[in-house]
């Protein structure tokens, strides 16, 4: 029973020693880190304390970084919609180029098997307008606007 009562009163008393006892964590001006069982009236706290190179600088850079990032994301999405663009506009004229030369070519084929308008002149015009249809054609292939 001595025991017992020795052994609550052992545990009691250290648990009550452990509580009492907590070390301080102090930041200093220069950036050292120390612990005490006492807070001392120097100590700020961690969240408080700028040192240079510390973690608010770091996040600091970390958000200019993360600007520039989205600057740069920004700047290519709004390169990539004027290529897009710009491809849908030649895909645009190169369809009605094709289109100019299927229709002179009809013409042609039609004037020349026309009784009434398959005269010379009017057959020469036509070889003209198809003439000139696949040269805008090739040009607008070859990259000219």
């Amino acid at each position: 029973m001595r025991l017992i009562f020795a052994l609550l009163l052992c545990g009691l008393c250290g648990g009550a020693i452990a509580a009492s006892i907590h070390a301080y964590k102090a930041v200093h001006a220069d950036g050292t880190v120390s612990y005490s069982d006492t807070r001392p009236e120097s100590a700020q706290s961690v969240t408080s304390v700028n040192v240079p190179g510390s973690d608010s600088a770091r996040l600091e850079e970390g958000e200019q970084r993360k600007q520039e990032m989205r600057d740069i994301g920004k700047q290519l999405e709004e390169q990539r919609a004027q290529e897009a663009k710009q491809q849908g506009e030649r895909a645009e004229r190169l369809a009605e180029a094709r289109r100019e030369v299927v229709e002179a070519e009809r013409n042609l084929a039609n004037t020349r098997q026309s009784k009434r308008s398959a005269t010379p002149e009017r057959i020469r015009l036509a070889e003209e307008r198809l003439q000139l249809a696949r040269r805008r054609l090739r040009q607008i292939e070859g990259g000219a606007p």
